[in-house]
């Protein structure tokens, strides 16, 4: 095999290399900005739960907190955290029903496994 060819196949093996390693850095870079592929944690004794998340801006979503027998909707910024009311049973029924779209839980500060994040992603981009 002459070394022209040896140098052309190390040249594509490189290229598919470096090709991966971009993709696997895109999606990092992507499941910790996309809104929807966010980072749900839960307490140890699971009394304090996000059940959901929705972006309204740059920095900023309404989220539904569970701790303990409370239901709580909060309005998150940047720089501040807002309760803007406690939901009703009857209201929090909603989060409580449906639990096969409630997200994996992870411990805090753990990031959301790649195929959660990709999920997330694909199920934006359907809608």
């Amino acid at each position: 095999m002459p070394w022209t060819e040896i140098g052309t196949l190390l040249g594509m093996l490189a290229a598919v290399v470096v090709i991966l390693l971009l993709a696997w850095l895109f999606t990092r870079y992507l499941a910790g900005r996309t809104p929807g592929a966010m980072r749900f944690s839960r307490n140890r004794n699971g009394k304090l739960q996000l059940l959901e998340r929705m972006p309204l801006g740059r920095e900023q979503y309404l989220a539904v907190v569970r701790a303990g027998e409370t239901y709580l909707l909060l309005g998150v910024t940047g720089s501040q955290i807002t309760l803007l009311r406690e939901l009703s049973a009857q209201e929090a029924s909603k989060w409580t029903e449906d639990e096969t779209d409630t997200p994996p839980e992870s411990t805090p500060g753990e990031a959301m496994p790649f195929r959660d994040a990709l999920r997330e992603v694909w199920k934006q981009r359907k809608k």
